[in-house]
């Protein structure tokens, strides 16, 4: 298989489906025999056997790699397809399950001297994320900055109740971009944050409105979320919004139960 697979959320048992198709025919010309890994001094060693009979194996060096990769990830595609097979079954059943969160527990099930040869049907999660940042990078925004603070993570952003935003989603392990740039109906936007759903890996918007009873700063605000649903980016869907005024600060008890409620 030269390319990985995407997996459509919003049709579940057709993208399992799909997948066993895939993997059935990656079988049909997979090789035969068996890997054993073994370590000396820190690196890895990998013996073959014709069979599990077999009491001893044949060294393979460095040379013979592709020949692993392959027994590797064809014992992957045996143990994926078990998986799959049982993920239809409990869909049928109307079990809830997270897909990707399945998926990636085959992958991981491997140790990692072999987990290196495989290459997953999906992007495993930690593959998944470095090329989310890459894909997100943020502090784009290119308005000054005045009287900042810094988060955690050493980003300068504008406010406390921003740095209060970002340093608990870095305590919860939720990805994160601090105003990168959205093109969006052809105007570029920098959304506050960016955020990863790391189970539905889901990208959505967090907007912080700090000055809920400033007039002007709520009808710039209001324009950009009317730009974002009339876009497809919803309130309450994949759009998170946060706010606060002089009377009502904003709570960390608040922001955890939307990183809970939308992102966990």
């Amino acid at each position: 298989m030269n390319t990985v697979l995407n997996i459509d959320t919003s049709r579940t048992e057709a993208s399992i489906y799909n997948l066993i198709d895939v993997v059935d025919k990656e079988l049909l010309s997979a090789p035969k025999g068996y890997i054993r890994l073994e370590s000396s001094k820190g690196y890895p060693r990998y013996y073959y056997y014709k069979n599990r009979s077999e009491t001893s194996g044949k060294y393979l060096s460095a040379d013979n790699i592709g020949f692993i990769a392959s027994i590797c990830q064809r014992d992957y595609y045996i143990k994926l397809l078990k998986k799959l097979k049982d993920l239809i079954n409990r869909y049928q059943r109307g079990i809830h399950f997270d897909i990707y969160v399945e998926i990636d527990s085959v992958y991981y099930s491997f140790n990692p001297g072999k987990r290196s040869l495989i290459k997953p049907i999906v992007p495993d999660i930690e593959s998944f994320i470095d090329e989310w940042h890459l894909q997100h990078p943020g502090s784009l925004n290119t308005f000054p900055i005045e009287n900042g603070v810094y988060t955690n993570n050493g980003e300068l952003v504008r406010s406390k109740s921003e740095k209060i935003i970002a340093d608990r989603l870095l305590d919860y392990g939720i990805p994160y971009a601090y105003e990168p740039s959205l093109i969006i109906d052809g105007l570029i936007k920098y959304p506050d944050f960016l955020v990863l759903n790391k189970t539905t890996r889901e990208t959505l918007i967090w907007e912080h409105l700090g000055l809920a009873d400033s007039l002007d700063y709520n009808s710039n605000n209001l324009s950009k979320l009317a730009l974002y649903e009339a876009n497809g980016h919803l309130v309450g869907k994949n759009v998170i919004t946060s706010f606060e005024s002089t009377n009502y600060p904003l709570s960390t008890k608040l922001i955890d139960s939307k990183i809970n409620d939308y992102l966990t």
